[in-house]
């Protein structure tokens, strides 16, 4: 081989291995992806937030309530014990706010109970019933923020009825209505997702609300997919996050 022949073999293949070394160089790592993923409202962003917010309020108001009795001016003739819930730990993520939703469904129901008959145990006089429209357990973020709305309607013209208790509306909840949003997280496989990394989307299926995509946001664990309305649960969407 001549030397002219050697020296452009060599280059060529300098060439080869800088090309190999640029492309690793600046080659995004993916982190997620997914080709087909259908939304579910346990998803919902401000749904849980609100959801959670409202809770709390319930939690409290509804304790001050009940633990409100004794002989002299309080509310009720006597405590009632059936009617206390089981635990005054605020919720902070789906499964503890179902947990509290359903513990308060389950004591209020007892407590109107009383308050609704004839001759109460616990509470001053034969007050007019507030029945939940519904007592069965809750087991998505949907029912839990339906369920937790009817709560504070029904509690709080509860907590104002001036025949059952001594004076009434002592207690009442004052947090804002419980409400989906338009954005949903996805934690599902983004265990090694970070704050800023970079992701592209798109929608397959805009589902029954026909939505359209807004934006798109890593965070620690997660993306936050923001569309034009709720989701619902059938839209359906592609995604891949890549390392920034």
């Amino acid at each position: 081989m001549s030397a002219g022949i050697f020296q452009r073999s060599m280059l060529y293949q300098r060439r080869i291995v800088m090309a190999r070394n640029t492309r690793k160089r600046y080659q995004k790592e993916i982190l997620a992806i997914e080709d087909a993923l259908t939304t579910s409202r346990n998803m919902n962003v401000n749904g849980l937030a609100s959801a959670i917010k409202l809770c709390k309020d319930v939690i409290a108001k509804y304790s001050a309530h009940v633990a409100d009795a004794g002989e002299g001016t309080e509310e009720h003739k006597a405590l009632h014990g059936d009617g206390v819930l089981a635990s005054v730990a605020a919720p902070y993520d789906l499964a503890t706010l179902l947990a509290r939703v359903n513990d308060i469904t389950a004591k209020y129901t007892k407590h109107n109970n009383d308050a609704a008959a004839a001759t109460p145990t616990f509470h001053k006089a034969k007050g007019t019933t507030q029945a939940l429209t519904a007592d069965t357990e809750v087991t998505t973020l949907y029912g839990a923020i339906t369920r937790l709305n009817d709560i504070k309607a029904k509690f709080n013209l509860h907590d104002a009825d001036t025949a059952a208790h001594t004076a009434g509306g002592k207690h009442a909840v004052t947090e804002d209505a419980a409400a989906l949003g338009s954005a949903i997280k996805v934690t599902a496989g983004m265990q090694d997702v970070r704050l800023g990394d970079h992701v592209s989307w798109s929608i397959l299926n805009g589902g029954s609300g026909g939505v359209t995509g807004v934006s798109a946001a890593a965070v620690d664990g997660g993306v936050i997919f923001t569309f034009s309305s709720d989701p619902q649960d059938n839209a359906i969407i592609s995604y891949m996050v890549g390392a920034q």
